[in-house]
């Protein structure tokens, strides 16, 4: 009954933050599509048709990369401060607060995953999506969605302590969107620093991405997997270590 209690409060804090995302807007809903509908325009046109980035299916190359990173930069910007901006409801209801992040983290995979589907019907046509490739993108959003979550677990359990953390993370997201093979394939950077790229968490996280639909091969889809699950399980054990320590002193702090 506790978890069907949780199940119900999660989807309806995720109805209110949809609601409340876009109350009083001009295009209201459409802000779903528009606003990662133009940022992914606006790199096209900078990476391809401006500095000239000489990619095979360049659009796809960009899709795959570009909306699986907005989701994570927005969902961790937008939770971080969570537990502290939903202070009078985690102290007033019987609100668990990671369903407070659970809750934010399914609306901004909605807000990802709409202009995600446009953008690769609209392009289905440049997409040659392998068999296998195809089946394995259900994980590729697992992964995505389980890496992300336990990220925004922990990163919002320590700004309770640290009101800086919400400063340090968006320098990291700022810093990490150069190094991280979004805008350019991971070929073009020099072999003595591609290392940097394979212990990206973040890139870990967005792989699965580049390999289902941009350049299919088992080994690559292999390597994927295993560094995206690797990820995953590492995120998720920090932030249980995270939450296991300062759960009894959160309600205090907040």
């Amino acid at each position: 009954m506790h978890y069907k209690n949780q199940l119900l409060i999660i989807s309806t804090l995720t109805i209110a933050e949809m609601k409340a995302r876009y109350r009083n807007t001009i295009a209201g809903i459409f802000w779903v599509m528009i606003s990662p509908l133009s940022v992914f325009a606006v790199h096209g046109l900078i990476f391809k048709h401006v500095l000239k980035i000489n990619v095979t299916s360049y659009y796809i190359f960009l899709l795959s990369g570009l909306l699986p990173w907005i989701f994570i930069s927005s969902t961790i910007t937008t939770t971080v401060s969570s537990f502290i901006t939903m202070r009078d409801s985690l102290l007033s209801f019987q609100i668990h607060p990671i369903s407070i992040i659970i809750s934010k983290t399914i609306d901004s995979f909605i807000n990802f995953f709409l202009p995600f589907l446009f953008l690769l019907v609209l392009l289905w046509e440049d997409v040659q999506i392998h068999p296998i490739g195809l089946a394995m993108i259900p994980i590729a959003f697992f992964i995505l969605i389980l890496g992300t979550t336990a990220i925004c677990i922990g990163l919002a359990t320590l700004q309770v302590f640290f009101r800086d953390t919400q400063y340090i993370s968006n320098f990291i997201i700022s810093v990490m969107l150069f190094l991280t093979p979004i805008f350019y394939p991971r070929h073009m950077i020099p072999s003595e620093y591609q290392v940097m790229v394979d212990f990206n968490p973040f890139f870990a996280l967005i792989r699965m991405f580049k390999v289902t639909l941009w350049q299919f091969t088992y080994y690559d889809l292999y390597q994927a997997l295993i560094h995206g699950l690797i990820a995953c399980v590492i995120f998720i054990i920090l932030s249980t270590i995270i939450w296991k320590k300062t759960r009894n002193e959160l309600y205090i702090n907040i």
